[in-house]
């Protein structure tokens, strides 16, 4: 199976350059809820700033979805 996707530039510049850098943008925010998660399972920090960690995860999960 192939997939080909198809850019009229200059017009669609803006959706070439998301469809672009997709793959980079898809590693940094799975990076960043690994992060998140190793900070909250790992970390020491108050129970405060684990709550605000725990938080701030849970919202980019859920806008993920």
């Amino acid at each position: 199976m192939k997939a080909i996707f198809e850019f009229n530039l200059p017009e669609d510049q803006e959706e070439f350059e998301i469809y672009r850098n997709s793959t980079r943008l898809y590693i940094a925010v799975e990076d960043f809820k690994n992060w998140l998660r190793s900070e909250i399972k790992h970390g020491e920090k108050p129970d405060k700033e684990r709550e605000i960690y725990e938080y701030v995860r849970d919202k980019l999960i859920d806008m993920l979805e």
